[in-house]
């Protein structure tokens, strides 16, 4: 076809009221695909969220008969759409849909077509009259609609549903499709949370600096909410400065998160007055409330989400508050009911993981083996994230856990005694293996910990029923049967490891490692005596899959002659060999320290000393001791630190580059160095990078790093 899209899209009857640029901007999000005669585009009862519009040839659309008949219903041809019905309720498919011809289709998902109707809500109105119009004719005697078109009507043709000023969607849009999406998530069994935003002072604001100011604030707060919020949330400018916003598909916790960082970006909205060209910053307060959690109405929802509103302002403003978020820890510890709760709770954890940043880690008072080994094991997972992570422990503790607790130490996990001060900034909280609130360790000013409900509480233990009580947040509670919470941090990795997008994405290279299985190993071990105490088939499974992990790892990796362990005795003597091998490793690496810099302490491990720690030392005890390495080095220039080293033959020919940043400098975000240096085998967060290159790409390894180094210092 040699038309233009906008030719090629004005000339179909749905869009045929559009202007040219509305018709640009729709054809940007949508996809040409081809279909030969044989093919199906869909099949009768699979899920969908594409509707298409056919650009040439036609397609059947057929349904099978109770007796197994295919019955062709409908015949769709060139400049005609179908499949609407996924884009608005994401139902099943009704129909099975082939091509009768070779046919060329446009195809729109859902989540493009609401952005549409986001950016150019006029325009999506105008579609959605002619798509109603023809719908109605084609459907006749049936009474179904669209979901949110039936609670439109005919009127939304006249109906205004969104601001002029802002173009989000108006009140009067908000009011008459809440209940609709409130009644589909109860239907559905989705969660949908509610918030309530003001924007702090914005009334002295306006008085002080004039309309025109407060306008331009309105309009970039708007932008920082596009920036932030997704596709498929629903922003609304209920009010002057005031907002809502609905997340549909989304918990109070997950809605929290999102308004946390909404507050991080419209903090970086500055404008100055022009009398004393003073800075001001503009902040907001948020309240949410969410269903089925707090809520199963309209008038409850948002009835809580505005006292949550009024909890945050009387807090100080500029924070979001969840209602009620942290007060439902009363209730009896259960066993799971069903596996899909399971992985509903694991995902909602291992979704906080991925969005959350400084994590707080603790077990019970006078910690046993399991509670320990829990502890780091779950640490060990958050590491593989790169997150911060703290681990809280009393000051006196049975020294045979000193041997475990040195995993820590390489792991770039910071013990905190529980006489010091925890460090600002904790956003999450995990309570590992604690029967119940009464139990949990106590520290300077834990109080105010536990009782912030923006602190999210996540819990993982095996104690059920008796006096135990639930200490972690609704939804984020992994509290099961099992042999030891220690099992079940196990499980929560075999989970992980089978989302490979998420592995890929985080550069995750082996949730498996020589001291995870460990960790959790002592603690199914120390919780049922050697295994004498497990009940159930699966924590015997569990029990013989990690002990036989173990020393499988140990016989390829570190001590040809290992046995299996039969004694606790022996479990902590390989713990203390582990230890030893390490410091040596540590050792021997930072004596390849380099002085190419004053600002960024410099490890470069060439190709024969790597050789030499391979011959001795296993991989995992390498890049751990590498991972340390950034750290002591970070912190002792006080700006940033980078090891290079290449991997060992038997792993890859890449050499492995980290970058740390030091706890007190926190002013560049290390990611930027990925872009510019357009580093794309690479990843992390603002505090910590890694990045991979192949050796056949660096003829001269130290000229490669001293230019690096001189990039970074520019951006430094």
């Amino acid at each position: 076809m040699n038309n233009t899209p906008v030719e090629l899209l004005s000339s179909i009857e749905i869009l045929s009221s559009l202007t040219a640029p509305e018709l640009e901007s729709l054809y940007f999000h949508m996809n040409i695909e081809e279909y030969s005669e044989g093919d199906t585009l869909f099949n009768e009862g699979e899920s969908g969220e594409n509707m298409y519009i056919i650009l040439s040839g036609s397609v059947s659309i057929s349904v099978n008969t109770p007796d197994g008949e295919v019955l062709e219903i409908a015949e769709i041809t060139q400049g005609n759409f179908f499949g609407e019905m996924s884009i608005f309720d994401r139902v099943v498919r009704s129909a099975t849909c082939s091509p009768k011809c070779n046919t060329k289709v446009l195809s729109l998902g859902a989540s493009d077509f609401f952005e549409f109707i986001n950016n150019k809500p006029l325009a999506g109105s105008r579609i959605m009259q002619k798509m109603l119009n023809i719908t109605t004719r084609r459907l006749q005697n049936t009474g179904t609609f669209l979901s949110d078109m039936v609670t439109w009507g005919e009127e939304a043709r006249t109906r205004a549903i969104t601001d002029d000023f802002t173009g989000l969607y108006n009140r009067r849009f908000l009011d008459e499709v809440i209940e609709n999406r409130i009644s589909e998530s109860l239907r559905e069994g989705y969660p949908l949370s509610y918030a309530m935003i003001d924007l702090d002072h914005f009334g002295t604001l306006n008085n002080e600096y004039g309309q025109e100011i407060g306008d331009k604030v309105i309009l970039y707060v708007v932008e920082a909410f596009k920036r932030i919020f997704t596709k498929t949330d629903i922003i609304t400018r209920y009010g002057g400065d005031e907002f809502i916003i609905l997340f549909p598909q989304t918990t109070g916790i997950g809605a929290f998160d999102k308004c946390r960082k909404m507050l991080e970006e419209i903090r970086k909205i500055n404008f100055t007055k022009e009398s004393d060209k003073s800075i001001q910053m503009v902040t907001a307060s948020v309240g949410i409330a969410s269903v089925p959690d707090h809520a199963d109405s309209a008038p409850v929802i948002m009835e809580l989400a505005d006292k949550a509103l009024y909890m945050a302002k009387d807090a100080g403003r500029d924070t979001v508050v969840l209602w009620d978020a942290a007060k439902e820890d009363s209730f009896v510890k259960t066993r799971i009911e069903s596996i899909s709760i399971r992985n509903l709770i694991i995902d909602n954890i291992l979704g906080a993981i991925i969005e959350r940043d400084i994590f707080l880690v603790m077990g019970h008072k006078n910690p046993d083996e399991d509670c320990i080994s829990s502890m780091i094991a779950i640490s060990l997972i958050l590491n593989k994230f790169s997150k911060t992570v703290y681990l809280l422990i009393p000051r006196k503790i049975n020294k045979n856990y000193q041997y475990l607790l040195n995993i820590c130490r390489y792991n770039a996990i910071e013990l905190i005694y529980n006489d010091e001060k925890v460090p600002d900034g904790i956003s999450t909280l995990f309570f590992m293996d604690t029967p119940k609130p009464e139990m949990r360790e106590f520290f300077p000013d834990s109080h105010k910990i536990y009782d912030n409900s923006n602190i999210l509480k996540i819990e993982i233990d095996h104690h059920l029923e008796a006096d135990s009580c639930y200490i972690g947040h609704k939804d984020y509670c992994f509290v099961d049967e099992a042999s030891s919470a220690s099992e079940l941090v196990g499980i929560m990795a075999f989970k992980l490891n089978n989302k490979k997008e998420i592995i890929e994405i985080h550069n995750i290279q082996d949730i498996f490692s020589r001291n995870f299985v460990l960790a959790v190993l002592t603690g199914i071990i120390g919780d049922s005596k050697m295994g004498k105490y497990l009940k159930t088939r699966r924590e015997k499974w569990f029990y013989s899959l990690f002990s036989s992990m173990f020393n499988e790892m140990l016989t390829k990796k570190t001590h040809k002659h290992s046995k299996n362990f039969s004694t606790m005795k022996e479990v902590f003597t390989e713990l203390q060999q582990l230890s030893k091998e390490e410091d040596e490793c540590f050792t021997l690496m930072m004596a390849q320290k380099v002085n190419y810099s004053s600002k960024i302490g410099t490890v470069i491990v060439s190709k024969n000393i790597v050789d030499q720690m391979a011959s001795i030392y296993d991989h995992e005890t390498i890049v751990s001791v590498a991972r340390y390495a950034a750290d002591s080095l970070a912190e002792y220039t006080h700006l940033l630190s980078l090891v290079v080293y290449y991997d060992d033959n038997d792993n890859s020919n890449l050499i492995q580059f980290r970058i740390r940043r030091s706890h007190s400098y926190k002013v560049l975000d290390l990611r930027s160095i990925l872009e510019v240096f357009k580093i794309k085998n690479g990843g992390g967060h603002p505090g910590a990078i890694g990045f991979r290159i192949p050796a056949a790409d660096i003829k001269d390894l130290n000229e490669y790093v001293n230019i690096l180094i001189r990039g970074i210092e520019k951006l430094i």
